[in-house]
């Protein structure tokens, strides 16, 4: 109850903010998305804008992810982009560097400012030098998916907990025909596309480590390498999977439906992804009986973010609108739209999500932080896409390499390639870290 007052009052202070809006501004406020499912909390954002600025036209275009990326790096150095940034959180740095952002207002800066309201980790990917350049927006908050079904065929009465329990759970989970192909993985890992393939194989590592394989350098923009300083580690999360995708321990199969497809037709019993998968499987897979849990933790307990920011674009001739907009953004009936439309995360604390998680408890381990997990988010950086494909070009290789069963200083080599290969690309980028 004293959420839902938290958040009226600051509704009744947005409504009074926009309430001084110039009525007389006309133009086109342009927008673009390359996340099509957050549309409809745009529109909702629209149909309240309309009523401050009736003269000001808003187009909404949207795309997918890669074609939008294209897009705004073709259309945002000419002039010729849109006025709100909608920018996930890799792509922040290409414009900060490209000095295409326009400034934040104070009243958003304070609330980035403020503890309370958005965590530390989110503030700092939009900061530099201790001034703001967007507002984060919602996050994809990684969890662990499990099909309440196969485990109870399995004798297993709740999801793993550890890291070494994910393993052993996915042995006993896996299903196999009479000639021992496989019907059924323990877990889905993430056996396509290089660069997500790195992303996932970083939820595995970071739990053993306590760092992510890039990690921010001291000079902001810069990155460092830590996979040699956890060579151990990281041969061990290496071989966990070579291990579970060959021989008797196999849990898994390129030939299997995989990700959050695969989860949906009860073609996995487990796997680790975003948020999202929520509202997916719900859809895509109406029968299947599951449950979320935390991300299973060894040395280390955190879970991995992806976020959404909003800026405004420096050239934009109705920056005090596009800003205004994004304040309506933060209405509370907008960010439950985000939330159960799209399965993504809000990231505001001083909003109210208790009725939504009342209808999909599920969510909670994503909304509520667990007592002692730490949130963590990938280093957003100018080589990003190139190092993390490149880096995962290498570990899906050896993925494919039988000869590592067993092998740890073979899995041990196939690292330090990932690290070696990741050092080069940062260094010809002048972005590496020692």
């Amino acid at each position: 109850m004293f959420g839902r007052l938290i958040a009226t009052a600051a509704c009744l202070i947005l409504s009074a903010q926009l309430a001084t809006a110039d009525e007389k501004t006309k133009g086109k406020l342009s927008i673009w998305l390359g996340y099509p499912e957050t549309l409809e909390a745009f529109k909702l954002g629209q149909a309240e804008f309309k009523k401050k600025y009736p003269n000001v036209e808003v187009e909404i275009l949207t795309f997918e992810l890669r074609e939008f990326e294209a897009k705004l790096a073709v259309a945002v150095p000419t002039g010729s982009g849109p006025d709100i940034l909608a920018l996930h959180d890799f792509l922040f740095p290409r414009y900060y560097d490209g000095g295409v952002l326009a400034d934040v207002p104070a009243d958003l800066a304070a609330v980035l400012n403020d503890a309370k309201v958005i965590d530390a980790p989110f503030k700092a990917i939009v900061t530099r030098e201790g001034k703001p350049w967007g507002l984060p927006w919602w996050t994809g908050r990684n969890a662990l998916f499990y099909n309440l079904d196969h485990l109870r065929e399995a004798g297993l009465d709740g999801p793993p907990k550890t890291y070494a329990e994910v393993w052993s759970y996915a042995e006993k989970l896996t299903k196999k025909s009479a000639n021992g192909e496989l019907t059924r993985a323990g877990i889905s890992l993430r056996l396509t596309g290089p660069s997500g393939g790195t992303q996932k194989f970083g939820y595995f590592y970071y739990q053993l480590t306590g760092v992510q394989m890039f990690e921010a350098g001291p000079t902001p923009g810069t990155v460092r390498v830590t996979i040699k300083d956890n060579l151990d580690a990281a041969a061990r999360v290496l071989l966990d999977h070579v291990d579970h995708l060959h021989g008797a321990r196999k849990s898994d199969d390129w030939t299997l439906k995989h990700d959050a497809q695969g989860f949906a037709s009860s073609a996995a019993a487990m796997f680790m992804r975003e948020s999202w998968v929520i509202p997916f499987v719900k859809k895509n897979g109406p029968d299947v009986k599951f449950g979320v849990a935390p991300v299973p933790r060894d040395k280390a307990w955190g879970a991995f973010n992806l976020i959404e920011i909003l800026s405004v674009n420096k050239d934009s001739t109705l920056k005090d609108a596009a800003w205004d907009f994004v304040r309506i953004l933060q209405d509370q009936a907008i960010l439950d739209n985000v939330l159960q439309s799209s399965g993504w995360i809000p990231l505001r604390h001083d909003r109210d999500y208790s009725a939504i998680l009342a209808q999909e408890p599920r969510y909670e381990p994503m909304i509520n932080t667990p007592s002692g997990q730490t949130q963590y988010i990938e280093v957003p950086n100018t080589a990003y896409e190139e190092v993390t494909t490149r880096v995962g070009e290498v570990i899906q290789a050896a993925f494919r390499d039988g000869a590592l069963v067993d092998n740890i200083e073979g899995a041990k080599r196939a690292m330090s390639r990932a690290h070696d290969t990741a050092v080069k690309i940062l260094k010809d980028n002048g972005i590496y870290a020692p």
